[in-house]
């Protein structure tokens, strides 16, 4: 047999979701494939964004559901929470999703592991310290760093980041977020919950600026009235100081200078794609939006691919996972695929959840694609009166055909709810079909036969 002139044929920049994701397919399939991880082996999905995440705010959305428990005859007068023992929680949902990555479960899987930081010399050569290797082709799946926001004095104080506020030993007495997207609303409110006074502030002119314009309007009112945050949109924060023990935050609002003192400040500004690993050595095009690929996910050059976060596309698991899986495929299949993201949800774990599938209203409209919209609001469906909770509402869009092109759901469970709808749209279903089938009586699901129908 004769010997490769390569150490291996894949390697695989990165442990997080898609890099494991090709790495284990391509170890199935019986070439030799090494993986290169700088920080902790499984990414940050287990141990700093999403099951930690999920984890505390599943701790808190279980609190609040207990303090509202008295209108259903049960006594709550007594109910509170001991932070550390959350933290334990916590730490205990870490280790169970991360506990598998390890460098002995990647090498009985036929996965070699390099510790360190990947640095392209060639395209077909990286280093690692003093450390060179060799592969006839790369996948990069790299991910992203939380984004640091330029804020004159913010070196000065000691800022709180995704990460480091999941290890807080006690909740602050005040903080001040800045952004207001995804992270930073699920942030605020988890810490409203824990009894923490939240400021959430955002340049943007609403919160949740990514999502459904319904949706940003809908938390912004039970943000103010339920959680007692103070919401700043259209909001700048310019300068950060010192003050004894607080740190005060300068911040614009419709061309006024205001100040905040508080005890805390979290940055929730957005992630940044890893790309510094010498991308220019290889050739690879890339620029502040991550790794540029074509409908294959292959980069500029034609050995080195690309997947998850890195490419600054949609920042979830499942993303990460789907395009992992393609880029093995076009590694080694005939037939290349183009991702079809069309089904893709995404979640947004508040109390009530956020899922989303499909296009948008302002993504249809922009592509001047014809569309009808049905909303139904909870409070039509029994569920809603029986759980006494009416907040949030479902969004259905069609096509002229009846065709579902996209959904949004802001109900308890959403995260489950929007399954049938992702499988509509990825089968090209119709609301009619939706709406003659038979679902249970007394389930949040109600909600969309409900939209459907309405169609």
């Amino acid at each position: 047999m004769k010997k490769s002139k390569f150490d291996y044929d894949v390697i695989v920049i990165g442990s997080g979701a898609a890099g494991i994701t090709s790495a284990e397919i391509i170890a199935k399939s019986g070439k030799s494939v090494a993986i290169i991880e700088q920080n902790r082996l499984g990414g940050s999905a287990p141990y700093i964004s999403d099951i930690p995440t999920q984890a505390l705010t599943t701790a808190a959305h279980s609190l609040d559901s207990a303090r509202q428990a008295a209108e259903f005859g049960l006594r709550t007068q007594t109910v509170g929470y001991s932070y550390p023992l959350i933290e334990k929680w916590k730490n205990l949902a870490t280790r169970r999703s991360g506990a598998k990555f390890t460098s002995d479960y990647f090498n009985k899987n036929g996965v070699a592991v390099f510790r360190g930081r990947a640095h392209f010399i060639s395209k077909n050569e990286i280093s690692i310290g003093r450390r060179h290797l060799t592969a006839e082709k790369f996948v990069i799946a790299t991910g992203a760093k939380p984004l640091i926001p330029n804020i004159a004095g913010l070196n000065e104080v000691d800022y709180l980041t995704m990460e480091t506020a999941m290890n807080l030993l006690k909740p602050p007495k005040s903080l001040f977020v800045i952004g207001a997207g995804e992270t930073g609303c699920q942030l605020a409110e988890m810490f409203a919950i824990f009894g923490t006074k939240v400021y959430l502030a955002d340049a943007k002119s609403r919160i949740l600026p990514r999502e459904d314009e319904q949706v940003s309007e809908l938390f912004e009112e039970v943000f103010l009235k339920a959680r007692g945050m103070e919401v700043f949109s259209s909001s700048r924060v310019i300068g950060i100081r010192k003050h004894g023990a607080m740190s005060i935050v300068t911040y614009l609002q419709n061309g006024v200078e205001r100040f905040i003192g508080v005890d805390k400040v979290l940055l929730a500004t957005g992630y940044a794609p890893n790309t510094d690993l010498g991308l220019g050595n290889a050739g690879v095009e890339f620029d502040g939006n991550g790794i540029k690929v074509n409908e294959f996910l292959q980069t500029s050059v034609k050995n080195i691919w690309a997947a998850g976060d890195v490419l600054g596309r949609f920042g979830n698991v499942q993303g990460a996972v789907y395009e992992g899986e393609i880029v093995v495929a076009n590694i080694f299949g005939r037939n290349k695929i183009v991702p079809d993201y069309r089904a893709m949800s995404h979640v947004i774990w508040l109390s009530p959840e956020v899922a989303s599938v499909g296009a948008s209203e302002i993504e249809l409209t922009r592509a001047n694609i014809k569309f009808k919209t049905s909303v139904v609001q909870n409070s039509a469906i029994e569920r809603a009166k029986t759980s006494n909770f009416a907040v949030g509402f479902t969004k259905i869009m069609t096509d002229k055909d009846g065709r579902i092109l996209g959904a949004i759901v802001v109900a308890p469970h959403a995260a489950e709810i929007i399954g049938e709808l992702a499988l509509a749209i990825q089968y090209g279903m119709t609301a009619q079909q939706i709406a003659s089938t038979i679902m249970p009586f007394g389930s949040w699901s109600e909600v969309v036969r409900l939209a459907c129908a309405q169609v």
